[in-house]
């Protein structure tokens, strides 16, 4: 993982001296908050065989500090966490699995494409609790999660944001000796302001 980030950094770095549309670095910089309207289709490949998706929507919360690196570039550094329990569909028996209290370390590289437009990416180390809904099992989970999305700045402070996340945890073994492979898609829109 250390790898990829160092990739992204200098992948980053050589697109910002290249022809991209240059935007004023001050609007990439500092810190900002967020709230986000999120849909997301869970799924579970389990070893008894079965497989299936479920479907949530949460309220996501996001805090994050940019530092530019050039005047269209910068990297920055946050956090996340999602409302609720994210369905993962079923495993054996029909038991229930999802993801709760979903939370996340961020690293985003953003891009100016025009002067109040940005295309970011993400790379995430994911934390939460996997459980199933007749209580046998509860296990704390840790995966990898990787985005993209765009961000318009609305005047100085105010901005909207569309994103897409694909989250894949570690397998984890519920209380009936089945394991599962559990895995997000996320959709998200929000609003935020940045100081």
């Amino acid at each position: 993982m250390k790898k990829l980030v160092l990739t992204t950094i200098a992948l980053g770095a050589f697109a910002a001296s290249s022809a991209f549309a240059a935007g004023p670095a001050d609007k990439l910089s500092g810190f900002s908050i967020g709230a986000n309207a999120e849909l997301s289709t869970g799924s579970t490949s389990a070893t008894d065989g079965t497989s299936d998706t479920g479907k949530t929507t949460a309220l996501g919360l996001q805090a994050r500090y940019d530092w530019a690196l050039a005047p269209n570039f910068a990297i920055g550094l946050g956090g996340s966490y999602s409302s609720g329990n994210h369905l993962a569909g079923t495993y054996a028996n029909g038991t229930a699995a999802s993801i709760n209290n979903r939370y996340s370390i961020d690293v985003i590289p953003t891009f100016a494409l025009a002067n109040n437009f940005q295309l970011y990416g993400k790379l995430s180390s994911i934390y939460g609790s996997a459980a199933a809904n007749d209580g046998s099992s509860t296990n704390d989970v840790q995966g990898v999660g990787y985005g993209i999305g765009v961000r318009q700045m609305l005047d100085k402070n105010m901005y909207w944001q569309a994103g897409y996340d694909l989250n894949q945890f570690r397998d984890v073994t519920f209380a009936t000796g089945t394991t599962s492979s559990l895995k997000e898609n996320v959709f998200s829109f929000g609003i935020g302001y940045k100081f």
